[in-house]
Order: structure tokens, then C-alpha cells, then sequence
């Protein structure tokens, strides 16, 4: 039994230090940045997020037109809220080579009043994951086969609860995982849509009113 349990604790300190090294090494980390250099944005992993927000006449015209812009996209909108007509919020998911043009269709909605586009680069992050999972299989498999020559009931119990932790450690990389290709395959875009003021005689006459007395007020100062 002793030499089992020696057995398994050298092994899984062998394998997940090696893991780290793998993950951590100088020499690893220099590998990476030379690949960077080599290979063309494209084949980055890059997460990519929008923000917009538009003026229009009709609120509810302009939200059937930007679900109609998801559907042609071949995206999905991951949430909504509304305030009647006068603000809505919607928030997009759409294939990322579908963000530019997506993006041009949501201008001709309304007038912008604002627009950022931002990315995060999560190709490093995605990498380490990738290898930490793949040093956990091959630990787990390396458990099932020791599990499977085990004799004693309490060499059986140690070896299914450390089986049980990593099996852990693996479902949670393999989610990770899938979600950052979530995020990275489909960009997110963020639409606040507001109903346009439009002023009447007196609304014009109070504005230039204030305009003028906030020029007299600079110029005080």
C-alpha cells in the first residue's frame, strides 16, 4: 500500500511540475513571443467587443431593424431591455468576420452619437489552459490505470479521490476553454438606442436663450 500511495504522490508531483514547466518556462514563454511574431493577426485568438449607440425617431422601429441585422448576420441577441419608446439596450452576439459589416448596417439605423470597437488578445491564456488540460489527462489516465491494479481498499479510496480532484480540474479547463471560443468566435456588440428630442418653438427659444447666456458666462471668466 505504501508503495502504491509513494507511487502516486511522485507521480502527480512529476506530471504537474512538468505541466507547469510547460506552461511557465522562459524558454516556453520565448517560443511563444517568436510564434507571435511569425503569424498574422488572423490566426490570433482575439476576443473582440463593440459599443454603440444610436438616436432614432421610432424606438421600436429601430429594434426590429437590429434584430433584423443579427438574423442576416447569423448571430443571436444574448439579452434586451426597454424603457417603452423612449430607450431600449440590446445586447448582440454575431460571428466575428460579421462584425464590420454588422456594425455599418447598425449605423444606418439612427444617428451615432457614440461607437467603440475594442479587442483582447487571449491566445497566450487559451495556450496555457490547452496545456495545463492536456497535463491533467494525462495524469487522470495515469490514476484509471494505477485504480485498476489496486488490491487494497484503502489504496482504492486514496487513488479515487485524488481521481476525483483532477477529474475536477479537467471539467473546469475544458469549460474555460469553451468559453473563450465562444467569446473569440462571436464578437459581442452592446446598441443603446434613444428616441430624438425634437424641439417645438419654445424648446428652440429656451435653448438659444441658455446658449446665449452660457457664451456671456465664458466670457466673464
Amino acid at each position: 500500500m505504501k508503495r502504491i500511495v509513494v507511487s502516486l504522490f511522485l507521480f502527480t508531483m512529476v506530471v504537474v511540475f512538468s505541466g507547469c514547466m510547460t506552461a511557465y518556462s522562459p524558454a516556453s514563454a520565448d517560443s511563444l513571443r517568436l510564434q507571435r511574431s511569425k503569424t498574422p493577426d488572423r490566426n490570433r485568438m482575439l476576443i473582440w467587443r463593440a459599443w454603440i449607440s444610436l438616436e432614432v425617431g421610432n424606438v421600436s422601429n429601430a429594434v426590429t431593424r437590429i434584430k433584423d441585422v443579427v438574423t442576416e448576420s447569423g448571430g443571436y441577441i444574448e439579452n434586451q431591455s426597454d424603457s417603452g419608446e423612449e430607450r431600449a439596450s440590446i445586447a448582440l452576439r454575431v460571428p466575428v468576420d460579421s462584425l464590420t459589416p454588422a456594425m455599418t448596417s447598425l449605423e444606418s439605423i439612427g444617428k451615432v452619437t457614440s461607437r467603440r470597437v475594442s479587442s483582447e488578445d487571449v491566445t497566450e491564456q487559451y495556450v496555457d489552459i490547452d496545456a495545463r488540460l492536456k497535463t491533467m489527462v494525462a495524469l487522470r489516465d495515469r490514476l484509471r490505470t494505477l485504480l485498476d491494479k489496486a488490491q487494497n481498499v484503502k489504496d482504492i479510496l486514496a487513488i479515487e479521490k485524488e481521481l476525483g480532484r483532477v477529474q475536477g480540474d479537467i471539467d473546469s479547463m475544458q469549460a474555460r476553454l469553451k468559453s473563450l471560443k465562444g467569446k473569440v468566435d462571436f464578437a459581442s456588440i452592446s446598441v443603446t438606442v434613444r428616441r430624438r428630442r425634437i424641439l417645438g418653438p419654445l424648446g428652440y427659444l429656451f435653448k438659444g436663450a441658455w446658449w446665449t447666456v452660457e457664451k456671456l458666462f465664458v466670457i466673464q471668466e
